[in-house]
């Protein structure tokens, strides 16, 4: 009998894991949160973190809001689109912890070479200090830092960066999720 409900506590926990999507980045969704979601949800949707609101209104959560875990270590920016009103709907997130992944691993802590390697990329783009990475089909964009590229191309801010001079061991700077 003992043996039994071992087992079945086991299979409980190994079903409950495989379908914990909190953490998955989708097309629609990083974890609980999804174009629908509303400000003054992110309590809820959070229970076990930490939300700081860059301003307050009231009792209210308004403008950017900072996501941390029970350590304290920051997962996440969340941005509305309507920065004074609570009830606003989110515009996009900027993800800090790399444990948000799509169902391919991607995430925080990817890498360029993975990410060129499961998705099309469509575009990058020549900022002062980054390079701007968007993906065919992904509501996502990361940037790369440009103390990541080869010497001679990092200065040149007008000069158009090819997928080829960015290393695929490039380490992601910033992941972007926009709704």
């Amino acid at each position: 009998l003992m043996k039994r409900l071992y087992f079945h506590a086991i299979l409980a926990l190994v079903f409950s894991a495989c379908n914990d999507n909190s953490l998955i980045i989708d097309d629609t969704s990083v974890g609980p949160l999804m174009q629908t979601t509303r400000v003054f949800e992110l309590p809820q949707l959070f229970p076990g973190d930490s939300l700081a609101g860059r301003r307050i209104k009231g009792d209210s959560l308004t403008g950017e809001v900072e996501l941390y875990d029970a350590q304290g270590k920051m997962r996440m920016i969340i941005f509305p689109k309507d920065e004074t009103d609570p009830k606003s709907e989110l515009s996009y997130a900027r993800i800090i912890d790399p444990k948000f992944t799509t169902k391919n691993g991607i995430g925080a802590g990817s890498t360029f070479g993975t990410l060129k390697n499961n998705h099309e990329v469509d575009g990058l783009d020549n900022a002062i200090n980054a390079v701007v990475v968007s993906f065919k089909d992904t509501p996502w964009y990361v940037t790369i830092d440009k103390k990541e590229l080869p010497e001679n191309i990092r200065y040149d801010y007008a000069s158009k960066i090819e997928l080829a001079q960015i290393p695929d061991e490039a380490k992601i700077k910033y992941f972007f999720y926009t709704w």
